[in-house]
């Protein structure tokens, strides 16, 4: 079993194989990173007690990227593009690294090539070229007010092994994958700080073979693991600033109801799927506080029940809600 091979220890602990409770949320984060499922996504992974939860939710949902083909910024960065040119009565406008002036997005012609006209020069004069917008050209172009796509340089991601064996069933990463940049994850970290939530994850520590690596390294976020390519972006919930500028993140896993809330209330999020994982060993008014903000969302919002049928039985202690847009 693939499972297995990888030793588990946490917090100073004897290792031990990955136990079911971690083998959980890793698995939840893989399953619900669902492309093919239409519609906003909201969940909530309610813990008995404060843990590294959210980080391991976080892992599953970067295995799900790397055994996905083209999972990398510059191949979301173009969907998004082709996606906004396919949308009727919505008028989306671009900047060019090179090309002066600005440009209207003006759709896919039948051959399903994304074009673009330029609507004015930086002389204010209208020009009338039109250009096309290749996958292969798509990160020269920005979205007019947003800052350009940042795809994160660096060496490949020196723990290929372990994302291989984290889960039993599920396809292998893609090889090209463990050398190119996605922002399609994003770890939200706790409300106390940037510092908190990365001591939490360096608590985890995976084993195989002769290599030991803590959680928070496996993440490859860009502050946490210099040097090598990044596939989870970090929000920091405190600040309330994500460490790169994408525009194309899928899923969002906040650590903690603080970050749950700050994530919720985020214009960067609002298309985001959003999975709140937060232990019950709190306050009153900050469970309520969660209660309140649920039932806000249930007037926008129904039980996903499909998803659900999905997941492995949850272990003991461990709670599930998913809600999807109606």
């Amino acid at each position: 079993m693939q499972g297995q091979l990888i030793q588990f220890a946490e917090a100073g602990r004897p290792s031990q194989d990955i136990p079911r409770w971690a083998k959980f949320l890793i698995a939840f984060g893989f399953i619900c990173v669902d492309t093919e499922s239409l519609g906003r996504k909201i969940a909530i992974v309610s813990m008995p007690c404060e843990s590294a939860a959210a980080g391991l939710v976080a892992l599953g949902a970067m295995r799900r990227r790397l055994a996905a083909g083209d999972a990398n910024d510059s191949h979301a960065h173009f969907q998004r593009i082709e996606r906004l040119a396919s949308e009727n009565g919505i008028e989306t406008y671009l900047r060019h690294n090179s090309m002066q002036g600005r440009f209207r997005l003006e759709g896919k012609d039948p051959k399903g090539l994304v074009w673009a006209r330029r609507i004015q020069t930086s002389s204010g004069k209208n020009g009338a070229p039109r250009t096309v917008i290749f996958p292969s050209t798509a990160n020269a172009w920005r979205f007019d007010g947003e800052a350009p796509m940042q795809s994160v340089q660096g060496g490949a991601l020196p723990f290929g092994s372990f994302y291989a064996q984290l889960l039993e069933n599920g396809n292998p990463p893609v090889q090209a994958n463990l050398s190119t940049s996605d922002s399609s994850v994003c770890l939200a970290g706790r409300i106390a700080g940037e510092s908190v939530t990365k001591c939490s994850l360096d608590s985890i520590l995976f084993q195989s073979h002769n290599q030991t690596v803590t959680l928070s390294r496996l993440l490859t976020i860009q502050g946490w693991s210099p040097g090598t390519i990044s596939r989870v972006t970090f929000f920091n919930s405190r600040t309330c600033q994500i460490d790169r500028s994408t525009g194309c993140t899928g899923v969002v896993i906040a650590d903690g109801d603080g970050a749950f809330l700050k994530v919720i209330e985020a214009s960067e999020f609002r298309h985001s799927d959003v999975i709140g994982v937060f232990h019950r060993v709190v306050e009153r008014d900050r469970l309520e506080a969660i209660g309140v903000k649920i039932a806000e969302l249930a007037q926008w919002y129904k039980p996903e029940e499909e998803l659900i049928k999905r997941l492995p039985p949850a272990p003991r202690g461990i709670t599930i809600s998913i809600l999807k847009r109606r």
